[in-house]
């Protein structure tokens, strides 16, 4: 189940996405967003999510990102990392925290 653009929902627990190798990346928040901006690139991002699965989440660490939370990457359909889809289409930053609000 997709949560966010860069928060998947596995069996059991929320896994925050990062790239392949560890690559950080930030997607806007979609739950308490700073401005409308953000709210709206979140709920963009969201489906993009969406609209790139079915795929498959590799799970790279248990317990090691933010909040507690899995880390892992997931590929879409045709087997890429969909990190660089949602930087490439402007819906994530390549870093973690990024600002979204001018």
């Amino acid at each position: 189940m997709i949560i966010d653009g860069d928060t998947v929902r596995a069996p059991g627990a929320n896994v925050r996405l990062t790239g392949e190798g560890g690559a950080s990346f930030d997607a806007p928040e979609t739950w308490e967003p700073e401005c409308r901006a953000e709210a709206e690139l979140g709920a963009q991002a969201t489906d993009q999510l969406r609209a790139l699965m079915p795929g498959q989440l590799c799970i790279v660490g248990y317990g090691v990102g933010s909040y507690g939370r899995d880390l892992g990457v997931l590929y879409d359909r045709d087997g890429q990392d969909v990190r660089g889809t949602l930087i490439e289409r402007s819906l994530a930053k390549g870093s973690k925290n990024a600002a979204w609000c001018d």
